[in-house]
């Protein structure tokens, strides 16, 4: 599965914890926990701009990742 563009919904949902899912890339767990505190205390657009940059670089770089697979089909089906 390619990576869906930064533009799509669920991004946004999933950075600032309106979606939750069961995520198998440690990686992006981690930053996940951090942004959606991060962005529960300030949820700018700004700041949550920034997240979806951050989750989605993570997820570019380690795309080949079997567990980066099964992340994106588990948040964009």
């Amino acid at each position: 599965m390619s990576l869906p563009a930064k533009s799509s919904k669920q991004w946004q949902d999933v950075v600032t914890g309106k979606k939750a899912y069961e995520l198998k890339f440690l990686a992006a767990k981690i930053l996940l926990g951090r942004l959606t505190r991060s962005l529960s205390e300030n949820p700018s657009p700004d700041n949550v701009k920034a997240g979806i940059d951050q989750l989605y670089d993570v997820y570019a770089k380690n795309s080949h990742i079997p567990s980066v697979q099964d992340d994106l089909k588990t948040i964009f089906g």
